[in-house]
């Protein structure tokens, strides 16, 4: 958001904040609580419930809460209400471009129970208005394929105030080995006209885990920007936790494992819109002439002449063009 960016940035860029934790796997609770001081948040929270032998109670009163399992079996009750969810196997057990996600909206002033095996995260922010529980079941998520080439991705839309929430906006994004994510890079902090005012969490999880007597083990980079105060960097691994105030927030796997990042927004009552920074929107209109091509796969040999007329339908610039150029040769066209 906003405030929330500038609150924060320059704390994070001279690192007297760090916006990434890792989760231990022993914690419950809440892990990101926009009430501490060392949180770069103001309104939304992000926790993890490790499931066991004792239920979870809770009273959610002026917080909605979404519960999104990770892996598992769930049973919740929320004002005498009865739900069940499951992830077998975990966030990779169905492969690319499936989903095995589930989510439960509770709403504010409820009462619920938690019980049952394996981890549920949950994410958590005011709510706007009181509505009544919803869940999302397996069988009922949808896949959407976003972008192209090495910055192609499988989003899963969860809960959002168009169907549940009052406030939070909840999903995942799958990214292949070495790919980029939130790429052309967009922004949702309220800093320029057509973008809302949100702050986000990711929680990253890899597909390949961490060996005994791995040196490493699975990473990718996590960047956080707003072209001005904040230039940041981070190496993530597994149950990486991140805090995004705002600005630019891409993200890339390494060519490792897969990637796979739990998403949750909050603002204070507009609708999500994410503006595309303008100097990289030129991906997009890439994307366009790859799926014109892609439409004869056969013809692998592109004249210079019919590259142009490609490029003639785009703003390009020469550097533009130029780089088409070398992602096309890249993709194992012939240019001549």
């Amino acid at each position: 958001m906003k405030e929330t960016l500038k609150k924060y940035a320059e704390r994070i860029e001279r690192n007297k904040i760090n916006p990434h934790v890792r989760y231990d796997g022993q914690r419950s609770g809440l892990l990101l609580d926009p009430l501490r001081k060392k949180v770069p948040l103001e309104i939304l929270g992000f926790g993890i419930y490790p499931l066991g032998t004792h239920p979870i109670i809770r009273k959610t009163k002026g917080k909605e809460v979404v519960l999104i399992p990770q892996e598992g079996e769930f049973e919740a009750e929320v004002n005498g209400k009865k739900f069940h969810g499951k992830r077998t196997g975990g966030p990779f057990s169905v492969g690319p471009g499936q989903s095995n996600a589930s989510a439960l909206y509770i709403p504010c002033n409820a009462r619920f129970s938690l019980r049952g095996k394996g981890e549920v995260a949950f994410f958590e922010a005011p709510a706007l208005k009181e509505k009544p529980p919803f869940f999302l079941p397996n069988e009922e998520v949808k896949v959407l394929s976003r972008g192209d080439w090495i910055w192609r991705r499988d989003v899963t839309p969860l809960i959002s105030p168009k169907d549940a929430s009052s406030n939070l906006v909840v999903g995942e994004t799958w990214s292949p080995p070495g790919f980029w994510s939130g790429t052309p890079f967009h922004q949702h902090d309220g800093q320029s006209p057509g973008e809302s005012d949100h702050e986000e969490v990711y929680y990253h999880r890899f597909h390949l885990s961490k060996s005994p007597g791995d040196q490493f083990g699975p990473y990718g980079v996590q960047l956080l920007m707003d072209g001005t105060t904040l230039t940041k960097a981070y190496l993530i691994g597994d149950k990486s936790i991140f805090a995004i105030p705002g600005g630019c927030h891409p993200v890339v796997g390494s060519p490792v494992s897969e990637l796979l990042y739990l998403w949750g927004l909050a603002g204070r009552g507009d609708e999500l819109m994410m503006r595309d920074v303008p100097e990289f929107i030129h991906l997009k209109s890439f994307e366009e002439i790859f799926d014109k091509l892609g439409r004869d796969e056969t013809k692998r040999v592109l004249s210079k002449d019919r590259l142009r007329s490609l490029c003639e339908a785009y703003p390009f610039t020469k550097e533009q063009s130029d780089l088409l150029s070398v992602m096309l040769r890249e993709k194992r066209y012939e240019i001549e």
